[in-house]
């Protein structure tokens, strides 16, 4: 049982039940006035996932009725955020106590690892993405191969949390329908724990957002010690638009393709949800808040300040993503696999 689990457990234990019959009854804002709604993140404390996550808690309440406090919980990167993606579809009441936000992975997680994935994302109601995500490998300055085509001659050793983390899922593409050589070394708990590690030599490059580098590594990057080589996205970052995407890399229309479905997970981003069976008036209530959020002047002055883009997508457009990539026909997802 993993750090994380354990972690989630003692967090789903300490939210309790709401008796059904009295909570449904009440109007919204009698039911969230002087309560606190739990924000569950599958992430690591101080990486980009958990910035958003602070931000958006800290101006989303003032927009919900009866204005509620939400306590961000992070539970740690180690299992791509699928401790939380499995706690709110089998722990979590559905009371609309707890909002969640899980890696961008998590959707593509289930068609491609079914028997790892005890949860249906299909089951959740999403309020709403603050931004896609561009997911990228960055390589140290010292490490022998700093593009992908050098990859395909030298070893490097790239960390990653697990491997249904990005971290891990994009060298391994690369490895798999590009030839690459990276050595993949698991167990990190987070960006924060793989830039110290590739910091003291243990590794010599990372994955993860693109943004989480920009954010951690700011000086690194303005220094050149490190270097993005491949974003796994459909389009290149206008921030670093020398930089191929997974697709331009491949040799072939069969990596090509593989690379185009994997790169679905980008416009999850930084998406957050609730249980499908939250009541209808909560549901729609916490997603109007999110989207109030999205256009709060504050809100969006203090992402600017942290510089976290905010490109919002509608919570209908990621239940259409998800039930393109759970329908997606089964030889794009062994292809994947």
């Amino acid at each position: 049982m993993g750090f994380g689990t354990v972690r989630i457990r003692s967090i789903v234990a300490a939210l309790g039940f709401v008796l059904p019959s009295i909570a449904s009854a009440q109007p919204v804002a009698d039911f969230y006035k002087g309560k606190s709604i739990t924000f569950l993140v599958g992430a690591g404390a101080g990486a980009s996932y958990d910035l958003y996550a602070r931000t958006l808690a800290e101006f989303m309440g003032r927009h919900i009725p009866g204005q509620p406090k939400i306590v961000v919980k992070t539970t740690g990167g180690q299992s791509g955020g699928r401790d939380v993606a499995e706690a709110m579809s089998n722990q979590v009441p559905p009371d609309g106590l707890t909002i969640a936000m899980t890696q961008q992975t998590i959707v593509l997680h289930q068609v491609l690892e079914p028997k790892f994935a005890r949860y249906d994302a299909r089951n959740w109601y999403w309020l709403g993405n603050m931004a896609p995500i561009r997911n990228m490998l960055l390589v140290w300055h010292t490490a022998k191969a700093q593009s992908v085509e050098e990859a395909k001659e030298y070893e490097v050793a790239i960390g990653a949390t697990s491997t249904a983390s990005p971290t891990y899922i994009v060298p391994n593409i690369l490895n798999r329908f590009a030839g690459t050589k990276f050595k993949i070394i698991t167990g990190y708990k987070g960006v924060g724990d793989l830039d110290l590690a590739m910091r003291r030599g243990e590794i010599e490059g990372r994955g993860a957002s693109w943004i989480s580098a920009q954010i951690a590594l700011s000086n690194e990057i303005r220094d050149k010690q490190v270097k993005a080589i491949v974003f796994a996205s459909r389009t290149r970052d206008p921030s670093a638009p020398d930089v191929p995407t997974m697709s331009e890399v491949m040799p072939d229309e069969k990596g090509r393709r593989v690379a185009d479905f994997m790169a679905a997970e980008s416009d999850f981003g930084r998406s957050v949800f609730i249980q499908k069976a939250v009541t209808e008036d909560r549901a729609r209530a916490l997603r109007a808040a999110f989207e109030a959020a999205m256009k709060d002047n504050d809100f969006l002055a203090a992402a600017k300040k942290l510089r976290l883009d905010i490109e919002p997508t509608s919570g209908d457009t990621l239940a259409a993503l998800t039930l393109d990539i759970v329908n997606a026909s089964p030889e794009i997802i062994e292809l994947a696999k």
